[in-house]
């Protein structure tokens, strides 16, 4: 019940979503007063969630809470990274990677160089109707790339990012015990991934990649001025994570 009511909730937090509907509701409304304040509420909330810059300050903040201090000669038993990165194109017959894919891509030259030993995809299947295993078509390509089949640990049963760290840590805990982990997610997702850990007595070392804010945005009309339809989109992964957390802590997964 949890996960389809998440499902729905994260639906209705897109900022499209409420600009279509101060717009339907403008246009049904009799009162032409009403009318004209709707329609200014609905250009004020495209402004504020277009702006490229006024979202870069905001993330930036919240995604630079974690800094990836590893060192450069550390090593790594396992590196955990979390799914939701891609899908299998039956028709195609390739892996169809997502924007977030940063995930497992910034870990395999770790691997490769020696840094890290194993990877562990952890990912079932995160939709509502959906029950193809992420993780599975994640080894099968890991394996076309030349990592060693006996260095990839896959987890299949996740659900959800507090699903992700409970079994993974199962896995871990059955074949590498006292291991030294680095997780490997998406900077705004990273906050509640390593509550997730924390909550369940388990030491990770973070390791954000995907980030949504730029380091090098400047002061200018361009960022603040021009709306920008990407920026709409990652407010909504942001909002999704603050909602996220809040739903977290009331079902006590961190």
């Amino acid at each position: 019940m949890f996960f389809i009511f998440s499902k729905i909730l994260f639906f209705l937090i897109q900022p499209t979503v409420w600009i279509s509907t101060l717009l339907i509701w403008s246009i049904l409304t009799k009162s032409s007063k009403k009318r004209k304040r709707l329609l200014v509420a609905s250009i004020l909330v495209l402004f504020i969630f277009s702006n490229q810059f006024l979202f870069n300050e905001v993330s930036k903040a919240w995604e630079n809470q974690f800094s990836n201090s590893i060192q450069d000669d550390e090593h790594f038993e396992v590196a955990i990274v979390l799914g939701g990165i891609s899908g299998y194109d039956n028709a195609r017959k390739q892996q169809a990677f997502f924007a977030n894919s940063e995930r497992l891509l910034n870990i395999l030259p770790l691997y490769f160089n020696g840094r890290v030993k194993k990877i562990l995809f952890a990912g079932g299947s995160g939709k509502l109707t959906d029950d193809k295993i992420e993780a599975i078509s994640i080894r099968d390509y890991l394996i076309s790339i030349g990592v060693d089949s006996k260095d990839i640990l896959i987890e299949t049963r996740s659900r959800n990012t507090f699903e992700n760290a409970k079994y993974s840590i199962e896995l871990i805990e059955k074949t590498h015990f006292d291991a030294k982990v680095l997780l490997s997610t998406s900077a705004t997702h990273m906050y509640r991934s390593a509550a997730c850990f924390k909550k369940l007595g388990f030491q990770i070392t973070p390791f954000s990649v995907d980030y949504l804010s730029r380091e090098d945005m400047t002061f200018s009309l361009d960022y603040l001025l021009l709306p920008d339809p990407k920026t709409m989109n990652n407010w909504y992964w942001l909002l999704h994570e603050w909602l996220g957390i809040l739903s977290y802590k009331f079902m006590g997964y961190c």
